[in-house]
């Protein structure tokens, strides 16, 4: 087992995002008793936001999307653990990326962390550039009870306070109770 270094100083961004949520706006929909579908697109948008925000809180990809890691080469070290790759398909690249956009593809092999994937680099980084490492993960087929009623729950809390809150004691409240205890379960640790 490899013992990767966790990198705070790296940029995670999704460049293929789901094709479905794992809720639909006819379920959310219901759960809040909308009977038309004039707001579809509003609730549409809160799912997905509802979606990467649970994502986000559990460190994993619900369903198949590509994400991209790009780190620093002067932080990145031999190993790199993938975020979010608990359910990993592919390996789609990994390269480095001088100052000046060029790129080369990287070296590398594959291991397994305590839960995540970890992409070993065999090859010598460049002093100064980047690293980028893109990767398919995710599993169309999870049962996500509590994700779906976690994501219906900030929805549900978004579409009724559609303002920033100015209270300050509402403020301190970042994640709903509810919503932790559905999300807790099945949240990795870093």
């Amino acid at each position: 087992m490899y013992s990767a270094k966790r990198l705070s100083n790296m940029k995670l961004e999704c460049v293929v995002p789901p094709a479905k949520e794992p809720v639909t706006v006819a379920e959310v929909n219901e759960f809040l008793r909308i009977d038309d579908d004039i707001e579809d697109n509003l609730v549409a948008s809160f799912i997905s936001a509802a979606r990467m925000f649970c994502e986000e809180y559990q460190h994993q990809a619900y369903n198949t999307q590509t994400l991209r890691l790009v780190i620093n080469t002067t932080e990145c070290g031999s190993e790199v653990e993938l975020p979010r790759s608990m359910y990993l398909q592919k390996i789609t690249k990994v390269a480095s990326r001088l100052p000046d956009g060029t790129e080369s593809a990287v070296l590398y092999s594959t291991g397994t962390g305590s839960i995540l994937t970890v992409v070993k680099i065999a090859d010598v980084l460049p002093a100064e550039g980047d690293v980028i490492i893109e990767y398919i993960t995710g599993n169309d087929d999870l049962q996500l009870d509590n994700v779906k009623m976690a994501i219906k729950l900030l929805v549900s809390g978004w579409h009724n306070n559609r303002l920033p809150y100015n209270d300050s004691s509402k403020m301190s409240e970042e994640v709903p109770y509810g919503v932790k205890a559905l999300l807790n379960p099945g949240r990795i640790m870093l």
